[in-house]
């Protein structure tokens, strides 16, 4: 994860502090076909969960609620079930059993920002959100493109990009406000001046490869695009590279005002995703729309929250025994009290702390309703383990109807 999560970093932060001079917001672009009439939108995205990036204009609202479907470099999905985006996650004694998971209640730091951000980073924000929305949902290239491009040795010096990195983040944050997306591809080319290839490979090859993947898109339905700033501008960025195959683009100006536009309400609301499974007699409201993996022996519902490093699952067991089974694997101390009891359906459960030797301490809650158990787990990192957001999470399971 670190490494992909790097190469994020150095394509849409390095490069941000370059956006002293520029006053016009140029992050939203709408986009048109030759000869149509429906509009699209392209936005230049940074790969962070800071709070102040979520300030969007209305404009912006108007935009997202008024498209078919939301466009993304990648399916950030595709990451749940294969990295922890949390850092430095075991800093702390995790078989101290005086402690009930870490002895600091301050923010974990992740990927891509902090437990003080927002739950998903800006790019897996819009995804969600058109997810909860009813939006479909299209990539410009896969995870494995980004991580072989992460894993190239050949393309740059790991080390001296690292190096050149003097700036503070608040630099990065404020210069993206700004939006001087010139600014920021002339900086971005400065970074790699001394690796021209790395330049060519991460930025100008791919920006060829998502111009055509838009042309593709945009000429069946309307879209909302979010991808890197840093692919924007320039003879070789992709809003030319539109214009060059006939596309109408126009930047779309930044608009504020202090009434609440239904449109902005409307995409607000959009922030749950239930799953209703009539087979298993069950319903559950994730924060966003889970992956499902693939089990011969279980249902697995998989939930991350990219940004600030938390995970919530559902897995459905075909067993009676499994909550007994189970039962002695809890954490005891005197934090974490393991507490039995039976819910209004009549089904036992039975919650607690436990510790994964992998992903470190995790609330669970097991459920038991005839031949059928069903294990919520959620976990994150130091202000979430110590906050209520695991009952939270647990009420938000409904069992449907009985079994026989």
């Amino acid at each position: 994860m670190y490494k992909i999560g790097f190469l994020l970093l150095l394509l849409n932060c390095s490069t941000l502090f370059a956006q002293e001079t520029g006053k016009e917001y140029q992050l939203l672009w709408e986009i048109k076909a030759p000869r149509s009439k429906k509009i699209s939108y392209v936005f230049g995205s940074m790969h962070s969960n800071d709070p102040r990036l979520f300030n969007f204009p209305d404009s912006l609202y108007s935009a997202f609620a008024s498209v078919d479907a939301v466009v993304l470099e990648t399916d950030v999905t595709q990451i749940y079930d294969e990295y922890d985006v949390r850092l430095n996650l075991f800093n702390f004694e995790l078989f101290d059993k005086k402690r009930s998971f870490a002895s600091s209640k301050k923010a974990t730091q992740t990927v891509y920002g902090s437990e003080d951000g927002r739950p998903q980073f800006l790019d897996a924000y819009f995804q969600q959100a058109g997810y909860c929305g009813g939006k479909g949902f299209y990539q410009l290239e896969t995870v494995e493109d980004q991580l072989k491009l992460a894993e190239n040795p050949e393309l740059f010096n790991t080390r001296t990009a690292i190096n050149g990195l003097f700036f503070t983040k608040e630099a990065f944050i404020q210069t993206y406000i700004n939006g001087d997306i010139a600014s920021l591809t002339n900086m971005l080319k400065s970074q790699f001046k001394s690796t021209p290839d790395a330049y060519d490979e991460l930025i100008t090859k791919r920006n060829q490869i998502m111009a055509k993947g838009l042309d593709t898109l945009i000429r069946k339905r309307t879209v909302f695009c979010a991808i890197g700033s840093g692919h924007l501008y320039g003879s070789d960025g992709v809003l030319q590279l539109l214009r060059q195959k006939g596309f109408q683009v126009r930047a779309v100006k930044a608009t504020y005002d202090n009434t609440t536009l239904a449109s902005k309400k409307l995409i607000q609301s959009w922030k749950s995703y239930s799953i209703t499974d009539e087979e298993n007699s069950f319903r559950m409201t994730f924060g966003g729309k889970p992956i499902e993996i693939s089990d011969d022996n279980k249902k697995h519902y998989l939930y991350q929250e990219l940004g600030q490093g938390n995970t919530f699952e559902l897995l459905i067991h075909c067993s009676a025994d499994y909550l007994d089974d189970n039962r002695y694997n809890f954490v005891e101390n005197e934090l974490a009290k393991t507490r039995d009891f039976t819910l209004d359906d009549g089904a036992k459960a039975i919650e607690g702390l436990v510790l994964d030797p992998i992903k470190g301490y995790q609330w669970k809650r097991f459920i038991q309703f005839g031949d059928v158990c069903y294990e919520l787990i959620c976990y994150g990192g130091n202000k979430f383990m110590h906050s209520n957001r695991s009952t939270s999470f647990f009420q938000k399971f409904e069992i449907l109807t009985e079994k026989e």
